[in-house]
């Protein structure tokens, strides 16, 4: 049984598969859009899109690891521990969100920590339960 440290080098390793070129596209074009819908609103605000894309950008890298077909062994351990694997992605999401917040509004500290933990758990959930489905639906150990 791996060690917590051990855990999190297996679950970066195997994040490391994901489409992360797919991801910043993905992650880039929907903070764009968000950006736009400000802007039509009358808001100028950049530390939200921001943070929306980067939350897309980590459940896109993430999620497609977990979604990729072939056999190995990092993503096996992934699926069948959803959410430790979660918990690296959530935590460079709450990281990057939390710097957005401090740096680009007026949120403060305490506001910008709020913005950083809320969304790093909804990527926790989020891949968390694709890490489930992906269990099923295209298992990467040969069972």
């Amino acid at each position: 049984m791996p060690s917590r440290s051990d855990s999190a080098w297996i679950a970066m390793s195997a994040a490391s598969q994901g489409p992360w070129a797919a991801a910043l596209a993905g992650g880039a074009v929907v903070g764009g859009a968000d950006l736009a819908l400000h802007l039509l609103g009358g808001h100028l605000s950049v530390a939200g899109p921001l943070s929306f894309g980067l939350a897309v950008f980590f459940l896109i890298g993430a999620g497609g690891a977990l979604l990729r077909r072939g056999h190995d062994r990092t993503r096996a351990w992934a699926q069948q521990h959803p959410w430790s694997y979660a918990l690296v992605p959530a935590a460079g999401t709450a990281a990057t969100v939390f710097a957005s917040f401090l740096f680009l509004s007026g949120d403060g500290l305490f506001g910008s920590l709020w913005e950083g933990l809320s969304d790093g758990l909804g990527v926790l959930v989020l891949l968390g339960i694709i890490g489930y489905v992906a269990r099923g639906v295209r298992p990467a150990s040969r069972r």
